[in-house]
């Protein structure tokens, strides 16, 4: 009779956990629901500050697959020309999950969707790496609201830095990464291989889409967490898979990953990073509201700094740096609290963040350290879980205690939720011309946008992505640092430009002959590839294109050069044609690696098979 009590009790008790789980996941996406309807509002318009240069990026990509049926390697719309699949943000909607509704959504709602599955790719990921070290919904849903969803998710979406969206990629990293350093002693290391294969291609997923604060962060808290457990556990196995993990992360993101860096060879990004930030400053960017007064924290914007997660998550920071005894916990702790240190910038000459910045090359391209601040709270809410999950495994009504946080969360992720929707109010309230339609007509150049080429309301950086609705090129821009508006000289030129526009004393056409002789005439223009048929020239004369120079052009049957930093050809006879085209520098090299790297899996694994399979 006792044992049927005991398993009827089991029974509803898991009926009971199943329900509490099923309610939590219900009140993260009522969360989500909650912070993103604002964008809901209006879906014909388009967002301000920055998100014009993220809405060209994405449009130059939707434009040259639909209406040229190309892969879009290069951009012939912004500032003259530049590599678009080389650049650090631009060549991030291609190998994305939301490729597909680019191509079939209308493109104000894709833009749309793109935040939302962002959000929901860090709201899973993080409730899984959570889920690593509490069994509790409560506190798992503390934590997507302190990281996938916080103030600084909305802030830095209202004004469309994108690269913040993934983020999402971490937990997931985070998550695969801890799977594969506790697996259990003796289970199959099937699991392991795979988790290491799926750390390396998370990884590359950050820099396929554009995480170029997200990703070198989340290599540091990698590291530190499988670093940290290594020395406590006296094994090398968390920094194997650590290694590992990076190693086919090179391998699997080699296609975009090496013309990246080709491209910073020429256009270095180094920016200065004096900024700092008190305990003060600390507490109040992430405990302050938009009714609070907010803290002295730097010279740029709210967005930058603002990261509002509430008074009971930052507690639970506190209590993780205090806490913590196992192995995994304190890892946790350690990697936090060193982004927490980063996140206060250059406080001393040694800082950390002032030294990495100085010393270590990827770090030379940032700024605003407050960004450490994000990683920062996933450790620290994660770690302040783990530490609250042992204190919940010793207790005998549990039941009722994870009624009590659940309870708690609610209230934690409706306070963050109402605080975090209010930037997006006002983010997307931009409409196009209305006379403006796609087009595929005669390419040019132009110096600025006219008002037909712009939006309805004006920003701070000039307007890019109209004209590429038009199919008309703007110098001026700023989808590329090297060639950006506000970095140029005197005479509106940046190292690199060889495009002229029209109006310009020395423009001669989209394509001339340097020489002044000979006829020269485009018959068939896409934004990778441009044909020209010319007469009436002199073996060896330059053909020029009115494109930016790039070492990634070549051409058929010519020789290709730079002429005053535009595309030039030695023609070889009197009349005849010259196929332009672009492919960005070691893409084949860097595809040959990813083929290698699948080649080498498929075979390592097929060998392990035959191993178990002979004995």
């Amino acid at each position: 009779m006792r044992a049927t009590e005991d398993a009827a009790t089991r029974d509803w008790a898991r009926i009971g956990r199943i329900a509490l789980e099923v309610f939590t996941a219900v009140l993260a996406l009522g969360m989500l629901a909650l912070v993103v309807a604002p964008i809901f509002m209006h879906t014909d318009s388009y967002g301000v500050h920055d998100w014009d240069q993220m809405e060209a990026h994405r449009y130059l990509a939707v434009k040259t697959i639909k209406r040229y049926h190309q892969f879009p390697f290069w951009n012939p719309y912004s500032c003259g020309g530049h590599t678009w699949w080389g650049g650090l943000e631009s060549g991030s909607s291609l190998v994305s999950p939301w490729l597909p509704i680019y191509l079939l959504a209308p493109f104000p709602w894709a833009l749309r969707l793109e935040v939302v599955g962002a959000g929901l790719l860090s709201l899973v990921g993080t409730w899984l790496f959570a889920g690593r070290f509490t069994r509790s919904p409560g506190l798992r849903l503390i934590a997507v609201a302190a990281f996938a969803l916080d103030g600084r998710f909305a802030l830095q979406a209202s004004v469309g830095h994108t690269w913040h969206l993934y983020y999402a990629w971490t937990p997931w990293a985070l998550y695969f990464l801890d799977r594969a350093i506790a697996i259990a002693p003796g289970a199959s290391s099937k699991t392991a291989f795979r988790d290491v294969i799926c750390l390396g291609a998370t990884l590359a997923m950050m820099v396929y889409t554009g995480g170029i604060y997200p990703l070198p962060q989340t290599i540091v808290m990698i590291a530190i967490y499988s670093l940290t457990c290594a020395i406590i556990t006296r094994s090398l196995r968390p920094v194997s898979v650590a290694v590992g993990g990076g190693l086919l992360s090179f391998a699997f993101s080699a296609p975009r990953l090496l013309p990246m860096i080709e491209m910073l060879r020429h256009y270095p990004r180094l920016v200065d990073s004096p900024e700092s930030m008190d305990l003060g400053g600390l507490i109040g960017v992430f405990t302050a509201k938009e009714s609070d007064p907010r803290p002295p924290v730097g010279p740029w914007g709210w967005h930058e700094f603002g990261i509002y997660v509430g008074w009971v998550p930052f507690a639970m920071m506190l209590l993780a740096l205090a806490f913590g005894g196992r192995a995994r916990e304190r890892a946790l702790r350690v990697a936090g609290a060193f982004a927490l240190i980063c996140g206060l910038g250059r406080f001393h000459t040694y800082s950390p963040w002032g030294l990495m910045h100085d010393h270590l090359p990827i770090f030379e391209a940032q700024h605003v350290p407050s960004r450490w601040l994000y990683p920062a709270a996933l450790m620290l809410v994660v770690a302040a879980a783990a530490v609250s999950e042992r204190w919940l495994r010793r207790q005998r009504r549990r039941g009722l205690l994870e009624v009590a946080i659940m309870s708690l969360a609610a209230y934690v992720a409706l306070d963050v939720g109402l605080e975090a929707q209010r930037p997006l109010v006002g983010s997307f309230v931009r409409h196009l011309h209305p006379l403006l339609s796609d087009s595929v007509g005669e390419f040019h150049q132009e110096r600025t946008a006219s008002t037909r080429l712009r939006y309805d309301g004006s920003d701070w950086a000039p307007p890019n992505m109209p004209a590429m609705v038009a199919n008309i090129g703007v110098l001026a821009c700023n989808t590329f640092p090297g060639f950006n508006s506000y970095y140029r000289d005197e005479h509106d030129h940046a190292p690199g430009m060889g495009a002229k526009a029209i109006g310009d004393a020395d423009y001669h056409g989209e394509t001339y002959f340097a020489s002044g002789h000979g006829r020269a005439s485009i018959t068939s223009w896409s934004p990778n590839a441009v044909t020209v048929s010319y007469s009436g020239a002199a073996p060896g004369d330059l053909l020029v294109l009115n494109q930016n120079w790039d070492s990634g052009w070549h051409a058929r049957g010519a020789r290709v050069e730079s002429h005053a930093d535009a595309i030039g050809a030695r023609v070889e006879g009197g009349e005849g044609t010259v196929r332009f085209r672009y492919t960005p520098p070691f893409f084949w090299l860097g595809c040959s690696i990813f083929v290698l790297a699948i080649g080498g899996l498929v075979l390592f694994r097929r060998r392990n098979v035959l191993k178990r399979a002979e004995s």
